[in-house]
């Protein structure tokens, strides 16, 4: 069933803080939809599908058929017929996602003669809407190989009824709110594309999707049970690179228990807040599209941070928020040395806000982009870590500055002192060690088990270990010193150098 709606309105506004802030695009978006949105109904009815029949050397396929099993999978059926004499060993269902990258499912036989049956995704974890290209690989006695001709299915959702708009930049899909949802998405979209296509040095080479689902728990049926409410976590999106999506859940208008007490909330979030919210959102998830394509990686600060750097409706003003936290902090503010800073989207600040990480990174690459060259910098610190750069190498390529250079001046920016000294070297922190301890220089030999253990980056187990030292390795104490309560040791492990503590060093 299909039900098509046009509508025309004034033109919209998109707030483009990223452009605005790098002077790229006017604040109305030359670059935003037209007048004329249209809205397409899809979905609430079981459409199954069936295929031409085909014969590929001999083989005959037949009765093929699709039909969406959401959220439990695609089902594609097919009466596959050898020559005579032939016997089939295996078919092997393979699908394809409009970004080029494939999956495949082994094929199982269905209840009538010569029929097979195979379902994508029937242990869940895709969500609808999806469209996949699938073909028939079958293998046979005397290394036989044979491929039908592919078939188009989509993935749509039998039980209600979505809305769909799409531009050249995007199809949205959602439900359950206002239909102008689809507009403030598309707008959002548009008015980035110029910066996206700026910062990461080129657009996808595919039209992304956002899969959009009301607040509640109803966006967990695709991943297993939709009575689980996450709601209060405050989670809103996700994505599946190799189907090339964007996976939302609107924004409850009040905040998620998680950060209710932020001093940062809107006093009256209006519905045109959460449509903004949404749309901020798909600019977010679909940066980390641009990430997976690109191969660029980094910390999760640098990762996500980048995401915010493209979103298009900042909640808060993001520099002044880290400003105010630093002074309830008393100037006690994270850093991005070592093992960088705490507080994701799951933990709240001393002002009740969540997202820390996600702010200091987006505010850095503002910053930077702001005092070091524009846009044009950005994207070169993208290009050297798409070519494998770590970001202290991209960065320093890029603006011909250290990592710490760059972050003390942004730390003078937003009025906080310099890296802390004990940040840069971890046992600056450290007290006299306790006795009985090892002595630097005293080469120690590991306890025969543990099989491994894991050397800290910084003196304490809450600390990343980003190596380990086998059992029986000698290994080299560089400093000592004690947190209070444990002694810790600077060690070289086979030139591995981190920390381990007195019980790693010696035999339970």
């Amino acid at each position: 069933m299909m039900k098509v709606f046009k509508h025309m309105g004034p033109g919209w506004r998109v707030v483009l803080v990223v452009a605005a802030i790098l002077g790229l695009l006017p604040v109305t978006a030359a670059g935003a939809q037209d007048d004329d949105y249209t809205v397409t109904v899809v979905g609430g009815a079981d459409e199954p599908q069936t295929y031409a029949d085909q014969t590929v050397d001999g083989f005959d396929f037949t009765d093929l058929a699709y039909r969406s099993l959401y959220p439990s999978g695609l089902e594609f059926r097919a009466t596959i017929t050898p020559p005579e004499g032939v016997n089939i060993n295996q078919v092997t269902l393979f699908y394809t996602f409009s970004t080029g990258k494939a999956g495949r499912v082994r094929a199982e036989p269905g209840d009538a003669p010569n029929e097979w049956v195979a379902i994508p995704y029937a242990a869940r974890g895709l969500p609808p809407w999806h469209e996949i290209d699938a073909y028939w690989g079958v293998r046979a006695a005397g290394d036989v190989s044979v491929d039908s001709a592919p078939v188009h299915a989509v993935y749509y959702d039998p039980s209600r009824e979505w809305y769909r708009a799409e531009s050249e930049d995007i199809v949205v899909y959602w439900y359950g709110v206002t239909e102008d949802l689809g507009r403030y998405v598309l707008d959002a979209m548009a008015a980035n594309r110029e910066t996206y296509d700026q910062g990461f040095g080129m657009l996808l080479p595919y039209r992304p999707m956002a899969v959009i689902f009301p607040p509640g728990p109803d966006w967990n049926e695709y991943k297993g049970d939709s009575t689980i409410d996450d709601t209060n976590f405050g989670f809103t999106g996700t994505i599946i690179p190799e189907a090339g999506s964007t996976i939302q859940r609107m924004r409850t208008a009040d905040p998620a228990a998680i950060r209710e007490s932020c001093i940062w909330n809107p006093e009256n979030p209006t519905l045109e807040f959460q449509l903004e919210e949404v749309a901020s959102t798909t600019s977010h998830e679909v940066a980390h599209l641009y990430q997976q394509e690109r191969g660029v990686s980094g910390p999760t600060w640098w990762v996500e941070g980048q995401a915010r750097f493209f979103e298009t409706h900042d909640e808060y003003p993001i520099d002044e928020r880290l400003r105010t936290l630093a002074q309830m902090r008393n100037g006690d503010f994270p850093s991005f040395q070592g093992d960088g800073p705490g507080g994701g989207a799951l933990s709240a600040a001393e002002d009740g806000c969540t997202h820390l990480i996600y702010d200091m990174g987006a505010s850095f690459m503002r910053w930077i982009a702001a005092n070091h060259g524009g846009i044009d910098t950005y994207r070169a610190i993208v290009e050297e870590m798409a070519r494998a750069s770590t970001l202290d190498a991209a960065l320093e390529v890029a603006t011909g500055e250290t990592f710490l250079e760059l972050e003390n001046e942004w730390r003078a920016y937003l009025g906080v002192g310099p890296v802390p000294a004990e940040v840069l070297d971890p046992a600056a922190a450290l007290l006299a060690p306790a006795e009985p301890y090892f002595a630097e220089g005293e080469q120690v030999v590991l306890p025969a088990t543990p099989f491994q253990q894991p050397i800290y980056n910084a003196p304490s187990t809450r600390s990343i270990a980003d190596g380990a030292c086998f059992a029986n390795t000698p290994v080299t104490i560089l400093k000592a010193g004690s947190d209070g309560m444990l002694n810790w040791y600077q060690v070289d492990c086979l030139g591995m150098v981190g920390f381990m503590n007195q019980g790693q060093l010696v035999s339970q």
